[in-house]
């Protein structure tokens, strides 16, 4: 007779531990959700449901006879599950977080820096619950997982869950090459083609990893580069230069099913900028990265290069001073330059350098800044430009370059964002006493308000208020010969989205220099076009080259006769040093 109670309880281990395995595709949102009935009767959607790793695993110990004892086939068993389990969160948090399949030659540097930046973003407590939660999950594994495989490989011996697995599983390996003959094109959440498995996912990375190796392996020949030959340009009186890069201010914010959101914010904007003689045109761009990774779209967008991941920027960096790159070649031209870059400080795992080699650096400790915390940024962008443009704008001969990483937009967007203020030198100050405020202040009706609400909402909050900032401070501090520049670094995180496009914006009081932008796919206004690949940030430097060249006076009769376009940037053989 079948023992029908044993029967049960291995069926229900199996299915606890399938669960279990698709635990890290539900908390990053890679698994379709809510599953429709579609998902449930379609067999080219079984990977979604089922693991077909652990279908395997139950195969071979349905096939393998049991021994008493210390196995070794059990013991591959039971610890090929938290490897799948470990494998799993990898898998899923680089797709859900970054927007792209993993490659773990790529995301090994990341390991590292993951740990440095738990340390240092000092986790809320529900994220630490959440890591202690795992860590007992693993350890309740570890422990339980040698008795369960054992029982599991007793009961799998016998009849008839012995035949009823072994012919489950190959009516589902038909099901599975069947789609994968005819069905390769399906797409997950994250806009990556699906694998069926944990094995196959595997496969596929360790291919990636070892092309992307291969890729960097090539990119060592030297070559010149036609960033070089900008040395040779002679501009007349150039307008300065602002460039500021939004943090998580992507294209999915003005996307149709937020776009009304998207209007009501930049409308008022662009109707006051307007009203003060300033000029503005749009389009999208595409970054490099998507989610995170802000460094590698800053570097792609400063070299003229795409650097998708972090070898290919490990590969680069030790020669960047020997690099033609966007901030040597304005100083090359007579541009005094400065970054302001607010969270860059010293923690764990983390140095300060100046890698671009700007002439004023404004990092943490250089803002002076003794205000409450705001964020993960800390510095209100409001109070960082002010202290750049007193310290360096207008002690500054023009013309000049600042290059501005706002953060206030950064995740978490849970909290309110700054309060405006008249005298925004003021916010550094702990005491709130002589701040005269423009706008609301943070409240605690305010967070609790804004932490309801779904996180695009949350987001275009803080992007508002960065908005309010740059507009504030263009209409009553900004030389009028300038030349703006605001653009995202990449798509936020956590939100899906369908590309890693952002919205860009050029602006000046200048209407002519403006228009000249009108040539590489900007139309005017803050509001984006339909279209969200017009540019890419790789190609941001020869376009800007281009534009100032046929700007600043010189002699140019043609568009041909200006500094080449490169609109994906230029290779990375071509920025290399020439012997």
């Amino acid at each position: 007779m079948p023992d029908w109670p044993g029967w049960a309880v291995a069926v229900g281990a199996l299915l606890g531990l399938n669960v279990l395995l698709q635990v890290p595709a539900l908390l990053f949102g890679t698994l379709p959700w809510p599953l429709g009935s579609s998902y449930l009767v379609d067999p080219l959607r079984l990977h979604h449901l089922l693991s077909l790793d652990l279908l395997g695993l139950a195969c071979v110990l349905a096939l393998i006879p049991y021994t008493a004892g210390w196995s070794p086939v059990r013991a591959l068993v039971a610890a090929s599950i938290p490897f799948l389990l470990c494998y799993g969160v990898y898998d899923a948090a680089v797709q859900g977080m970054l927007h792209r399949s993993p490659i773990v030659y790529a995301d090994a540097p990341h390991l590292l820096g993951a740990g440095y930046l738990l340390l240092n973003l000092q986790m809320p407590l529900w994220h630490v619950l959440g890591l202690v939660l795992a860590l007992g999950v693993l350890a309740l594994l570890g422990w339980t997982l040698p008795g369960l495989i054992r029982y599991l490989h007793v009961h799998l011996r016998r009849p008839p869950l012995h035949r009823s697995v072994l012919g489950v599983s190959s009516v589902i390996l038909v099901l599975v090459l069947w789609a994968a003959v005819t069905d390769r094109g399906v797409e997950r959440e994250t806009y990556q083609s699906a694998c069926f498995s944990a094995a196959e996912c595997m496969v596929r990375n360790a291919k990636a990893s070892i092309e992307l190796s291969r890729d960097l392996a090539r990119s060592s020949t030297p070559a010149d580069s036609t960033y070089r030959t900008y040395r040779a340009l002679r501009w007349d009186r150039p307008p300065s230069l602002y460039v500021v890069v939004l943090e998580s201010y992507g294209s999915v914010l003005t996307a149709p099913s937020h776009r009304a959101s998207y209007e009501d914010l930049v409308g008022p904007v662009s109707d006051s900028l307007a009203a003060s003689g300033w000029h503005t045109a749009t389009a999208h761009s595409r970054a490099p990265v998507s989610g995170g990774l802000s460094w590698l779209s800053v570097a792609t967008t400063l070299l003229g290069t795409p650097i998708e991941h972090q070898p290919s920027f490990d590969m680069l960096r030790p020669t960047l001073p020997r690099y033609p790159h966007l901030v040597r070649t304005l100083q090359q031209q007579g541009y005094t330059t400065a970054t302001l870059q607010p969270p860059v400080r010293k923690r764990a795992g983390l140095s300060v350098q100046n890698l671009y080699g700007f002439d004023r650096t404004f990092y943490f400790r250089d803002l002076n800044y003794r205000g409450p915390d705001y964020g993960w940024g800390i510095v209100p962008d409001q109070y960082s430009l002010a202290v750049a443009h007193n310290q360096f704008v207008e002690q500054t001969a023009r013309p000049f370059f600042l290059f501005f990483e706002a953060v206030s937009s950064h995740a978490p967007w849970t909290d309110p964002p700054p309060p405006l203020v008249d005298d925004p030198l003021l916010l550094g100050n702990r005491s709130p006493e002589g701040r005269h405020e423009t706008g609301r202040s943070p409240s605690a009706d305010d967070a609790a308000s804004l932490r309801g609400r779904p996180p695009v909402e949350q987001l275009l909050r803080q992007i508002e208020y960065d908005w309010r900032v740059l507009a504030d401070y263009l209409q009553a501090e900004a030389p009028s010969n300038s030349l703006v520049v605001v653009m995202g670094d990449h798509q936020p995180p956590g939100i899906d989205n369908s590309g890693s496009a952002t919205p860009i914006h050029t602006l000046s009081r200048d209407a002519s220099l403006v228009r000249r932008f009108e040539d590489y796919g900007f139309s005017e206004g803050l509001q984006p076009p339909a279209v969200t690949d017009t540019l890419h940030h790789a190609g941001l430097y020869s376009m800007l080259t281009r534009v100032l060249t046929a700007h600043s006076g010189t002699r140019v009769d043609s568009l041909s006769a200006l500094p080449p376009y490169h609109p994906n940037g230029v290779e990375h053989t071509a920025l290399l040093p020439t012997p």
